[in-house]
């Protein structure tokens, strides 16, 4: 076999670890974006719930502290309702902050980019009819 047959075979091996590289890098980069993308989305619905659980306690029991342990038990592991972002208003409307983490692959180990898997989002909801 000649010499340019066999340059010819690693010039396009090459190629194809290149192309490779470049979509795997692209996959991680795609899913943590939509990770973090969807973890604001479905949380604001995962707020509003839990301030939905917080305001039926509040209606039963009038405790600001079991309403607050309702909303907890109310959200995934990787929520957190702020004890400090919760309040009552007079006719039983709740609002509260949430801080919910995404997971994903890379971001959250890379400092500047850490504080984007971490979303901080509002609930509310009426008092329960």
């Amino acid at each position: 076999m000649s010499e340019k047959c066999r340059d010819s075979g690693s010039m396009v091996v090459g190629w194809l670890v290149k192309i490779t590289l470049a979509i795997v890098v692209f996959a991680v980069v795609a899913f943590d974006a939509i990770s973090v993308g969807a973890s604001h989305v479905s949380g604001a619905d995962d707020a509003n719930n839990a301030a939905l659980a917080a305001a039926e306690t509040w209606r039963e029991t009038h405790n600001v502290q079991q309403a607050l342990e309702s909303a907890q038990g109310a959200v995934n592991g990787d929520e957190t309702v702020l004890s400090n972002g919760f309040s009552i208003d007079q006719d039983g409307t709740v609002h509260l902050i949430m801080k919910k983490t995404a997971t994903t692959l890379v971001m959250y180990r890379i400092g500047p980019l850490k504080k984007y898997t971490v979303a901080t989002i509002k609930g509310e909801s009426g008092p329960p009819a």
